[in-house]
């Protein structure tokens, strides 16, 4: 059996603040690596590993087969990995199952060619690329626990590839094992704060005008028929609100989208933000406009 795993970080517990992970995070992955892996398995780590060596020694002597693509925090040659008991040590690796042709590596790779590419780095579930496939894999989202690529998931990985788009937030959720809590707002719009060239403009059907500004909006993402904003909470109330409006510019493009749209907040208790980028009280909120699906994504 493949396993995959991303981004264990054992020993760091910066991880603690910046992810929200339990306090006995590393222990806890060690764990589950050793009840589901077994000699014969083998172990796909996308990266980033252990903060120090004597962790590193710990992952190493559990059960399986290990393969290591490299991350931005496995700085080691690759000789000491390999003498640690990696099998393999890469930058990405390439292989094709089920007649799927999956490419892994720990940050995502925009442009690539291969059918899916499967990632770590991020620690959410937001992808920048609409033209290519991702599956991000965050541990946070993964009950801490190796994931099985079996025929059950490659079934899966199948009916995204012959689709042609990327999974949505709900596909990802119900494919990652014992997934914890709720989304956070980092998983639909990154964790870039936003810096727009100018405001962002909404237009009702007679004509008002609603400009929304960098003071106004943290982030800024849009992909295929949507557009994602976090914006302060007192801006939404006071100016926003749920007018149906008929028309956006954004602010890289002239051209107006004419498809009404209405603008939807998203309960404030299934958004966590103590993991994001925004200091000040935000609400996630988006709306559906016909005609992005042309556009290549893009987070300001």
């Amino acid at each position: 059996m493949l396993y995959l795993i991303t981004d264990t970080h054992l020993g760091h517990q910066n991880m603690l603040k910046s992810c929200g992970r339990p306090a006995r995070f590393t222990n806890l992955i060690l764990d589950n690596c050793r009840k589901m892996v077994r000699s014969n398995d083998t172990l796909i780590h996308l990266g980033d590993v252990a903060w120090n060596e004597e962790e590193l020694m710990r992952f190493m002597k559990l059960p399986g087969r290990k393969i290591l693509v490299r991350g931005n925090h496995d700085r080691k040659s690759t000789p000491y990995y390999m003498e640690a008991g990696f099998d393999l040590v890469v930058d990405s690796m390439t292989m094709t199952l089920q007649g799927i042709r999956m490419l892994f590596s720990h940050a995502p790779q925009y442009g690539h060619t291969a059918d899916i590419n499967i990632h770590g780095h991020q620690h959410d579930l937001h992808s920048e690329d609409v033209f290519h496939r991702y599956w991000p894999l965050a541990l946070e989202h993964m009950g801490y626990k190796p994931l099985p690529l079996d025929d059950k998931t490659v079934g899966v990985l199948q009916s995204w590839v012959k689709r042609g788009r990327n999974p949505s937030k709900k596909e990802l959720y119900a494919l990652h094992q014992g997934y914890l809590g709720a989304a956070t707002m980092r998983d639909y719009i990154g964790n870039t704060k936003a810096a727009m060239p100018k405001p962002l403009c909404f237009w009702e059907a007679d004509g008002t005008e609603h400009f929304v500004g960098n003071d106004d909006v943290a982030c800024f993402h849009y992909h295929a028929d949507c557009l994602f904003l976090a914006m302060t909470r007192e801006h939404f109330e006071q100016r926003l609100g749920r007018t149906i409006y008929t028309a956006v510019q954004l602010p890289w493009e002239d051209k107006r989208f004419v498809q009404p749209c209405h603008i939807t907040e998203q309960q404030a208790e299934t958004v966590r933000r103590e993991n994001s980028p925004f200091s000040f009280d935000m609400v996630l909120c988006w709306f559906r406009v016909a005609g992005f699906a042309d556009k290549h994504e893009m987070t300001l």
